[in-house]
């Protein structure tokens, strides 16, 4: 933080949680992205995924109650809905009810994807996981103009990769 202080940034954000896993093999189940549209029915199967952000919020020392905005994975609308429940946001099941209620539009109790998502940026790898480390950054900081979230403390990321690892991180102001 003081270093930020000295390269003239009045309002640092920091890192508070870092999470890197990778799926289990060989399984009876191929760990990817799930494609379904009912998260529910096949919420079980991919217990990797909410390890991801389990292990950064640990590390930072919070939990999903803490969490001012998400940028997650997208790029399937069922993608997105998944991780809703796989970050904490919500119970297993219940994706489509904080969806439908607003409550991840901007202005919403949990923005998600404020930036436009994957699906927007295109999947880029590994620029996607610094592109949402950016969105974070800039909402942390007040600088993400008309996305911007009001009062915005603490951001979390969620990236996979297909067959690959999985990715979280944790910012705080």
């Amino acid at each position: 933080m003081d270093y930020a202080r000295r390269k003239g940034i009045n309002n640092p954000v920091r890192i508070a949680g870092i999470s890197t896993v990778s799926p289990r093999y060989a399984s009876a189940e191929v760990e990817m992205p799930d494609i379904a549209t009912d998260s529910a029915a096949i919420a079980s199967a991919h217990s990797f995924r909410a390890s991801i952000a389990k292990k950064a919020y640990e590390e930072a020392g919070i939990g999903p109650e803490d969490v001012s905005l998400a940028e997650v994975y997208d790029l399937s609308s069922a993608l997105e809905l998944d991780w809703y429940e796989h970050i904490g946001l919500c119970k297993t099941g219940e994706a489509e009810i904080l969806l439908r209620e607003g409550a991840t539009k901007i202005g919403g109790r949990v923005p998600v994807n404020t930036s436009g998502g994957l699906a927007c940026f295109g999947e880029a790898v590994p620029a996607q996981a610094l592109a949402q480390v950016c969105e974070l950054t800039w909402q942390l900081r007040g600088q993400a103009g008309e996305r911007q979230v009001q009062n915005a403390k603490v951001g979390i990321t969620a990236n996979q990769g297909l067959f690959g690892h999985g990715s979280s991180v944790i910012v705080k102001r």
